[in-house]
């Protein structure tokens, strides 16, 4: 994305927000801004693969520090690593674990202990809880200012990891799918790229160890770009990279540093990371543009009318009437509208239910399968695994009921609007209404008596909200995106406990692990639909009074126009031409700012960037001629 285009699209966003505040739609001005600006947060990049892909080497290698990421031969992750740039309350060089009630800062040397399966304490059978995350605190050399997530080899490619990594991260994300540079891809990395490109968009694929495949490399390359276009139907970046010759850059001199690095791939996959990022940064900022499109649509709808009837246009007076009328009806039979409410509220809440139960009777049959059958002793070797794929399960089902739901709301204030900023207003006193729930029930105590100390159960929520980073509130709430954010933050406490006594029952037996993944699920469900109830308990009366009062608004509106023309009617010629003449040059005004605020939508668009294959360069030292014998 070029430096004009996003100048001309900041201050088209400008002159009309101006614009908006001086006529009074000063909400639509905000929203605009909040919007266009959300794009300014730094990007998540996850990284998938097969295992002993290379994935933690490629990771150390943009992050340009060797075995930051714990890698060797018999190593393999079991929860995922967070590579973020340090701040107050983790500064570089520390490591912050992610338990199920807790966070816990160690040195970031420690990191492999915690999370490799073959870590001391993954090992230990007297620890009671493993993190199923943990972040650690650097600057990427080759991403600086970006978060990089390293997911798990020990469960293979699985899309959950990215899903849960990229819906906790609640920014504009990119995936990078690792896979080997000696062979195509494979089934399974297909059917991932599939899943990816069809929710994300923002994929590349990095082809790990041309080092050690020089001559063969580039071909498998194409071969997989073809893959990729005939089996999905789109085109997704393929870079050749090899981490090991990266880091060894690092140690050569300045006149083979450069040219090791180029070859090594990874500036190439850099640039297509910042190329992805730069695209996702549009969506926001386009939202941005077209809240401010609408609202100058509506202004100069409402300059229109004026004009037309200060001339006296009566097909326009007689049309203002016709509104004025049905606005007084919906007024004063307000009974109807209300119960129409509440028919659309509770047939989107059953909705969610439905998906709700569809989705979780998946799970169990699924999970119970995978216990039942020969997976228990794969799980049982991998609790931190199992338990991070467990919640992405239960947190996407909870995220799609609450999209649901959210999305119906949504469709149902906007045909009462016509307009996203009451939208927000409703939403922001949902999210203020909003607490964690007091799961601390007899209920739940009878549940889990000699299990857990009832006191852990809160923890279970302190947990959730400090996986999310507490972020449930007004600005996330006030968008659609907290369909896949709301319930995660309120919701996962509870399932969070699940996590230690799920560790517990593994540790039991087989059975155990069958009441627990019941058990917790029934607690999944519950929550989130305390979630919904609460949210319509706050909702419903916040949309009856905002729409009481638009009606008022609208019909205060009507009024002042009707009036206008009554006045025009009698003034003389020359002061009524004057009236009009003002009119007619704030509408020339208003249209010629919905035409810088298309131009600069046009121009973000076509500047979205898109590349073909990267030229690598040759290796100094590995692609130098053979001396002759």
């Amino acid at each position: 994305m070029t430096a004009g285009a996003t100048a001309d699209a900041a201050q088209a966003l400008a002159t009309a927000s101006a614009t908006l505040r001086k006529f009074g739609q000063a909400k639509a001005a905000d929203l605009a801004d909040a919007r266009f600006h959300a794009a300014d947060t730094a990007g998540a990049i996850v990284f998938v693969g097969e295992v002993k892909r290379g994935k933690s080497t490629l990771v150390n290698a943009l992050i340009g520090t060797p075995d930051l990421a714990p890698v060797g031969v018999d190593i393999t992750t079991s929860a995922s690593v967070w590579f973020a740039p340090p701040d107050d309350t983790l500064p570089a060089g520390s490591a912050r674990l992610v338990y199920p009630d807790s966070t816990e800062v160690i040195e970031a040397a420690e990191l492999s202990d915690w999370v490799t399966m073959d870590g001391r304490h993954v090992q230990d059978p007297t620890v009671q809880a493993l993190p199923t995350e943990a972040v650690v605190a650097v600057d990427a050399l080759h991403l600086p200012g970006l978060t990089l997530v390293d997911t798990p080899g020990a469960g293979g490619l699985d899309p959950r990891h990215a899903r849960l990594a990229l819906t906790a991260a609640r920014r504009a994300g990119a995936i990078v799918m690792v896979c080997d540079s000696a062979a195509p891809l494979t089934a399974p990395e297909i059917e991932f790229l599939r899943t990816a490109t069809e929710t994300s968009g923002s994929v590349v694929v990095a082809m790990t160890k041309i080092d050690k495949n020089r001559r063969h490399w580039r071909t498998i390359a194409e071969e997989n770009r073809s893959i990729v276009r005939s089996r999905l139907g789109r085109t997704v970046e393929v870079i050749g990279v090899s981490g090991v010759r990266a880091l060894t850059a690092l140690e050569q001199p300045d006149d083979l540093r450069e040219e090791i690095l180029t070859a090594s791939g990874i500036p190439a996959l850099r640039d297509a990371i910042d190329a992805l990022l730069e695209n996702a940064e549009i969506a926001p900022m386009l939202d941005g543009l077209q809240v401010c499109h609408s609202g100058m649509h509506r202004m100069r709808e409402r300059l229109e009318t004026e004009i037309a009837v200060v001339q006296g246009n009566s097909s326009a007076l007689d049309d203002l009437a016709e509104k004025k009328a049905a606005l007084k009806a919906l007024r004063e039979h307000g009974t109807e509208w209300d119960q129409h409410l509440s028919r659309d509220i509770t047939l989107a809440r059953q909705r969610a239910v439905s998906v709700l139960d569809t989705d979780f009777n998946k799970i169990k049959e699924d999970w119970s399968e995978r216990i039942n059958g020969e997976g228990w002793r794969i799980l049982r070797k991998q609790p931190q695994v199992f338990t991070a794929a467990i919640m992405s399960d239960l947190q996407a089902a909870t995220a799609r009921a609450f999209e649901s739901f959210s999305a119906s709301l949504h469709d149902i204030v906007s045909r009462l609007f016509d307009d996203d900023e009451h939208w927000e207003d409703i939403m922001d006193a949902v999210a203020a209404a909003m607490v964690a729930e007091d799961i601390n029930s007899p209920e739940v105590q009878r549940r889990w008596k000699d299990v857990v100390d009832p006191s852990a159960l809160m923890m279970g929520f302190m947990g959730a909200n400090l996986l999310t980073g507490g972020m449930v509130g007004g600005a996330i709430f006030g968008s659609l995106a907290m369909a896949a954010v709301l319930p995660i933050g309120l919701v996962a406490g509870g399932v969070w406990l699940s996590v230690n006594l799920g560790y517990r029952a593994m540790r039991n037996g087989r059975q155990h692990l069958i009441t627990w993944l019941r058990e917790t699920l029934s607690l999944a469900n519950k929550s989130t639909l305390r979630v919904i109830d609460r949210t319509v308990a706050t909702a419903r009366p916040e949309i009856v009074v905002a729409y009481r009062r638009h009606l008022r608004a609208q019909t205060d509106v009507i009024t002042d126009q009707i009036n206008a023309g009554a006045e025009a009617a009698k003034e003389d010629k020359v002061t009524r031409d004057k009236r009009i003449r003002g009119l007619s040059r704030r509408l020339a005004e208003i249209v010629s700012i919905i035409e810088q605020l298309d131009a600069a939508i046009t121009g973000l668009t076509a500047d979205a960037r898109s590349h073909g294959p990267l030229s690598l360069g040759k290796d100094p030292v590995l692609d130098a001629p053979e001396p002759p014998r």
